[in-house]
């Protein structure tokens, strides 16, 4: 049996999670290999997603997005790797470019370079290099600021450690 490169397996999860997304009609938690779906809720930080966990437990993740919306994120623990899954902005949108604000727990992805200091995430939007900015950070959380085109479906968070059980 031959494995898939990284990039052809990361692409065929993220596949089927939007094909998932995209039939079903109901609100329930996805469990996908070594991964976690959530869904949205609105909260004070403009809105909140849940990172439902096999052990039953949920890690809320804020957000703020601009335009298109956000559908769900996906922890792909082994990879140390946050998915986050968008739809596309409407067609009549006057601004082609989003932006997505979300504060990532340091217990669910972060990014540590010898001696414990923080290194900047790698981030992807539909795997390729993406702009982005940390604009917070404390020891709890990090919270990055990353800019996508109006046919973005992905932004992949990539750091180095994930602590999630």
């Amino acid at each position: 049996m031959t494995q898939l490169p990284r990039v052809s397996r990361t692409f065929l999860m993220t596949s089927m999670l939007l094909l998932i997304l995209a039939t079903s009609s109901f609100a329930s938690t996805i469990f996908v290999y070594k991964a976690a779906y959530a869904q949205n809720s609105n909260t004070g930080f403009g809105e909140t997603t849940y990172l439902a966990l096999p052990n039953g437990k949920s890690i809320p993740i804020k957000y703020v997005i601009n335009t298109g919306k956000l559908l769900g994120v996906v922890l792909d623990k082994s990879r140390a790797t946050l998915n986050v899954l968008l739809s596309s902005a409407s067609a009549g949108a006057d601004n082609n470019n989003g932006n997505l604000t979300i504060q990532i727990p340091r217990d669910v992805v972060d990014n540590k370079k010898e001696g414990n200091a923080d290194a900047p995430f790698r981030v992807h939007v539909d795997g390729k290099d993406a702009t982005f900015k940390e604009v917070d950070n404390n020891k709890t959380a990090r919270t990055l600021s990353v800019q996508f085109g109006k046919d973005a479906k992905v932004i992949d968070i990539i750091g180095s450690t994930s602590a999630v059980q």
